[in-house]
């Protein structure tokens, strides 16, 4: 097992000192190993368990700023058939309820197709929103 800070290499009192452990289940990649993070005595984060780099990654991720990807049907004019959308990137957790809100409250009309950008710049962030369905 790969470790991915030296965490675990310190004395047992040390680790006693720790303000926070918990577990991570990496969804990086399909072998959802658990990573275990901890903060240390000089307030640092130390991360171990993670198979692969991803598993790494996506803890630290976790901790310091989690996201979410966005999918959502929102209601077109023209249209009873709902538009499928997707965000260009993950949007942070933290922000993903006002987001969603702000793309409900769009008004969009057919046509719409696959590929179209909808919005831009959602909220300050740079991130697109993206339609994944035609409609017409």
């Amino acid at each position: 097992m790969e470790k991915s800070n030296t965490a675990d290499k310190k004395s047992p009192d040390a680790t006693a000192s720790l303000d926070i452990s918990t577990s991570i289940t990496c969804t990086g990649c399909p072998m959802g190993c658990q990573v275990t993070v901890s903060r240390g005595p000089d307030g640092n984060w130390q991360f171990s368990g993670a198979q692969c780099p991803r598993g790494d990654r996506h803890a630290r991720q976790e901790i310091t700023n989690p996201v979410r990807p966005l999918t959502t049907l929102i209601p077109i004019r023209g249209s009873q058939t709902p538009l499928s959308v997707k965000t260009s990137e993950p949007v942070p957790k933290a922000l993903l309820w006002d987001m969603i809100t702000l793309i409900h409250r769009l008004d969009l009309a057919c046509p719409i197709h696959i590929g179209d950008i909808l919005a831009e710049n959602l909220l300050g962030t740079g991130i697109t929103l993206i339609a994944t369905r035609n409609l017409k």
